[in-house]
């Protein structure tokens, strides 16, 4: 047999002998290990706990109790001639259907033979506490000098660092096993004092055998077939001092100038020293799993970079030179060294089976039989079989995997003493699933500074934080970018300002070095670095979709578009037609799951992330890059799909996901022109994304739209066109919700007189420009004024409209309104109750006019003094709305916010509290919690609070609201915020008045 890690044990001895130290299971419940594990200082352990088993076998760890069951207690291993050697039995079998029996070995001969064990040093030991396997090898010297002991060449070592008094504790106990005949011939007992922390001793076994006790307790516990006797073992030909550990092949590239230190250096060294991890607090926890640790991320983000720094801790560590001597900073988890390194540039199959045949046949001339045969393929599978059945440590990278097919029937093997890292643009689940994933993004804006600092050093100009900030944000902080912009810079002496102002002037290809002036020995520019992915992206099933999706992702916002654009029809025919194009026939309709799939492709290479809450994320460098391999007519042909795309998929009800759909429009805007090729106008995107700003509450936003809006409009079209002029009307309305109602009335003044000019009289939209401007008037408090304009407007909308048009039913709307607010409460109310028998009669009671007529005829029934009335009325209202709209429509929510309020006004405080709650909690799930629907719900549940007897509760929410108020509308002095300080204001005072009663 051969060390078998399954059968490998930790041991913790019982107070008072401290420590830990390794054994190994020779018999379902006896465990070999060396006494002073459990016998320290004069003291032996009454018992101990041990753990068998190593869980990247893939089976579980056992733990144990254990009691020593040889030699006797006056047996103690400072005593000499006295063998540091112990036999520990179990309180119940290891589980794990071991039978196999030990063969004995007696070392002979003059060449030395190679070893291997399993023991757990302390030196190896994780951070957190946790115990980690370190496979021992190296040469064992028949022909020594050290007494009764033989002594171990080791291929590890402790590091410097590490060097402590007893740098080898915790490996005491190890059995040692020879590696070609399988023979245990020893126990590790102590590192080799005066020959330095590269020897251990071990204590001979064979001349245990001579002992009547240990062979009694053999023949009683041990496997069945153990023999009593030691088998003479030499070293055959072609092992020994032919063979040169540790040993690398493949070429490690150079770490980067000024490389940047970031946490997934940590998380890899964590990935990786998991695979052996073994012992844990509570070892049920502990699973096996792949060694494999994959490396994701976005080209140019630094993927192959971390690796080199993992692998040059681990060449340090495994005894090899590092460039220059400098030795990377130290991860959390202690780097084990190896025996075999192999890097590999894995872009094909063709590449990664040429090396494993290139690092056989090399093995091969060493002495090291891997694999014969003059076909590669065949090579390459044998050196795969040397790597699953070898007891040395070795790590293989493959740098830059395209896809889990490349690796199709050549996966380094998992084996308890290999380890493979795989780094990888490909998020495909063949790849990571089962694997540890270490996903490596963006730099952090300060690792970003720090890195454009030392970059920067010595170029005579020093720039301050907040510029390198700005710099790094140009660039969207991706490492290989910045890279090269720094480099850049530095060979053409160029200021930051300088730099930047070049960079937002010229393509970005001219803004950074071309081949021949790379950093680092980097062989891609920041454009060629996606190239590669972007066209294996179109080459997968659906193919053709992925690069055109992408192209009209490159037009909209880089960090939240929304994902629900892959329902648009436009969309889906835009895709239909370049596929077609370039294939030069005419294919089936894309369907709306196809372009999803393109999506998820897009996903797995990183070009495009899915973000949790359903947005889409693509590099603006990216984008860029996209946009400028377009013409400008391109560009606004593009635009006109993802505009239609947008408006098609762009909800109806106001929910958190439409501020997605405005932030896209934004950027997009910034990119094409937004013009209407039908009416030659601008797109009613533009519209629709400034009105539903301002509906979800953000008023000075959506006049800030509508003024960039309106300068846009009179550029592109002239002053008399009608979307300019649509815009000049939008844009005074929200200057007046945005809290200047007086400038709004000017502006619509201003705006009528033009309109008039134009238009005419009695133009639709002269009619609109009236009823607008009546509203403000009553809003600037001329409320006689309002009504009177009204009143007016109603007369001619009679004349040119008749009295059953929509737009005549909405002017006796707000003419009852505005003279309910000049103060005629009931002739409001009879004006309410007129409209609603009209609007009944021309269009019937579920359409949506007749139920706001009827929203506006209870509310003012409850002002006129009738409260329970309005109750009544909005409870009748509310079931309409329920079946008509559903229950998670504004309006069913208004409806029911109004019969929370007039149900307290009713006589019924506790029912209104309760409804608010209700409302609350749905306006928070549908609306969000910055809507101003939800806004005001917060604002009347705070008051109805109060009103039930808890003025506390009320200052607590309305003091939350206001702080919420300010921070969406920007300002204390707006009249949202001025209201709920008020009322803030005025149940302080009665809270203050309680304490002082």
């Amino acid at each position: 047999m051969t060390v078998d890690a399954r059968r490998t044990v930790y041991i913790r001895p019982d107070q008072p002998v401290g420590g830990s130290g390794s054994g190994y299971l020779i018999g379902s419940r006896l465990v070999l290990t060396a006494l002073h594990v459990v016998h320290d200082d004069g003291v032996r352990a009454t018992g101990a706990t041990v753990w068998v088993g190593h869980p990247r076998t893939g089976t579980a760890v056992h733990k144990r109790s254990a009691t020593v069951l040889w030699p006797g207690l006056d047996a103690d291993p400072d005593t000499p001639g006295v063998p540091d050697v112990a036999l520990l039995r179990l309180d119940q079998d290891a589980d794990a259907g071991f039978t196999t029996a030990v063969r004995w070995g007696r070392p002979k001969g003059g060449t030395p033979l190679a070893y291997s064990g399993i023991g757990i040093p302390a030196f190896s030991t994780r951070t957190d506490g946790a115990a980690q396997y370190e496979n021992l090898r190296g040469e064992l010297a028949p022909l020594t000098t050290a007494g009764r002991r033989w002594v171990l060449d080791c291929g590890i070592w402790p590091a410097a660092a590490q060097q402590k008094e007893h740098p080898w504790a915790g490996a005491s106990g190890a059995a040692i096993f020879t590696t070609t005949s399988g023979h245990l011939v020893g126990v590790t007992v102590e590192y080799g004092t005066g020959m330095g922390e590269r020897r251990l001793t071990a204590e001979p076994v064979h001349r245990l055998l001579d002992d009547p006790g240990f062979t009694a307790l053999l023949a009683e516990h041990a496997f069945p077939g153990t023999r009593h006797i030691a088998d003479d073992v030499t070293a055959p030909v072609g092992e020994g001092t032919g063979v040169v550990w540790p040993r690398q092949f493949g070429t490690v590239p150079e770490l980067a100038t000024a490389y940047q230190h970031r946490d997934a250096v940590d998380q890899l060294a964590t990935a990786l020293a998991a695979g052996d991890t073994t012992i844990q607090a509570d070892p049920t926890t502990t699973a096996p799993g792949d060694a494999a640790a994959v490396v994701t991320g976005l080209g140019g983000v630094g993927k192959t970079q971390l690796a080199v720094h993992h692998i040059q801790q681990v060449r340090h560590a495994s005894g090899l030179p590092v460039p220059n001597g400098n030795v990377p900073a130290s991860a959390t988890h202690a780097v084990p060294a190896v025996d075999l390194l192999l890097w590999i540039t894995a872009s094909d199959a063709a590449t990664i089976t040429a090396a494993y045949a290139q690092a056989a046949q090399e093995l091969g001339k060493a002495g090291i039989p891997v694999a014969i045969g003059d076909d590669v393929e065949q090579v390459a599978q044998g050196f795969l079989t040397w790597l699953q059945n070898t007891h040395q440590r070795w790590l293989i990278v493959l740098d830059d995997v395209p896809n889990a097919g490349t690796l199709r029937e050549l996966w380094p093997p998992v084996t308890p003493t290999g380890r493979t890292l795989i780094t990888t643009r490909n998020r495909d689940a063949a790849l990571t699933e089962g694997r540890r994933q270490i996903s490596v993004g963006l730099f952090t804006p300060d690792e970003a500074v720090h890195y454009l600092h030392r970059r920067l050093a010595g170029t005579g100009i020093d720039p301050s934080d907040a510029e390198l900030r700005e710099l790094a944000d140009d660039f969207g902080h991706l490492p290989l970018a910045l890279a090269q912009a720094a480099s850049y810079i530095r060979e053409n002496a160029l200021t930051l300002e300088e730099y930047r102002t070049e960079l937002a002037e010229v393509p970005l290809d001219e803004a950074l070095p071309g081949i021949e002036g790379l950093p680092d020995r980097q062989s891609h520019t920041v454009t060629a670095a996606w190239t590669v992915s972007i066209d294996h992206a179109n080459t997968l099933t659906p193919a053709g979709l992925a690069r055109p999706l992408l192209d009209v992702l490159a037009l909209l916002d880089p960090n939240n578009t929304p994902a629900d654009i892959t329902a648009a029809t436009a969309l889906q025919e835009h895709l239909q037609q370049t596929r077609d194009a370039e294939a030069g026939t005419s294919g089936r309709a894309v369907s709306e799951r196809e372009v999803k799939r393109a999506l998820r492709i897009l996903h797995r290479l990183h070009l495009t992330d899915i973000t949790t809450d359903h947005t889409l994320r693509t590099h603006q460098l990216l984008q860029r890059t996209l946009r400028e391999t377009r013409a400008p007519a391109e560009i606004n042909q593009l635009g006109t799909i993802a505009a239609d795309a947008l408006l098609e998929t762009w909800p109806e009800q106001e929910a958190p996901v439409s501020r997605h759909y405005r932030a896209a429009t934004t950027v997009l805007a910034t990119h094409t022109v937004l013009r209407d090729p039908a009416g030659d106008g601008l797109r009613a995107l533009l519209f629709r994304a400034g009105t539903t700003l301002g509906e979800a509450g953000q008023a000075a936003a959506a006049r800030d739209h509508y003024q960039r809006l309106y300068t846009t409009a009179r550029r592109l079209l002239g002053p008399d066109h009608s979307d300019t002029l649509n815009t000049h009307n939008n844009l005074a309305n929200w200057r007046g919700e945005a809290g200047d109602p007086t400038g709004a009335a000017e502006a619509l003044v201003e705006l009528l007189t033009d309109s008039l000019r134009i238009f005419g009289p009695d133009h639709p939209q002269i009619f609109t420009i009236r009823n607008n401007l009546a509203a403000w008037r009553g809003k600037v408090g001329d409320l006689t004024g309002s009504a009177a304009a009204y009143a007016e407007l109603l007369t001619d909308c009679l004349r040119v409209l008749g009295p059953d048009h929509p737009d005549t039913l909405a002017t006796r709307n707000n003419l009852a309104d505005g003279r309910g607010k000049a103060g005629d409460l009931t002739g409001a109310t009879e004006a309410f109750a007129e409209l609603l028998t009209d609007r009944l009669r021309i269009l019937g009671p579920d359409h949506p006019g007749t139920l706001t007529t009827r929203n506006n005829l209870a509310a003012w029934r409850g002002k006129a003094g009738d409260p329970t009335g309005a109750t009544e009325a909005f409870a009748e209202l509310l079931t309409d709305r329920l079946r008509i709209l559903g229950p998670d429509h504004p309006h069913t929510l208004i409806t029911r916010n109004n019969l929370a309020h007039w149900r307290g006004k009713a006589g019924d405080p506790t029912g209104a509290a309760d409804t608010y709650a209700e409302l609350l909690a749905d306006s928070l799930r549908i609306l969000g919690p910055d809507h101003p629907h939800t806004l005001t719900t917060r604002y009347q549940w705070a008051v109805i609070t109060g009103e039930n007897g808890n003025p506390a509760g009320a200052v607590s929410s309305l003091q939350k609201l206001v702080e919420d108020e300010v921070r969406i509308y920007g300002s204390r002095d707006h009249t949202e915020v001025l209201s709920t300080l008020t009322e803030l204001e005025r149940w302080q005072v009665i809270l203050e008045g309680e304490g002082n009663t």
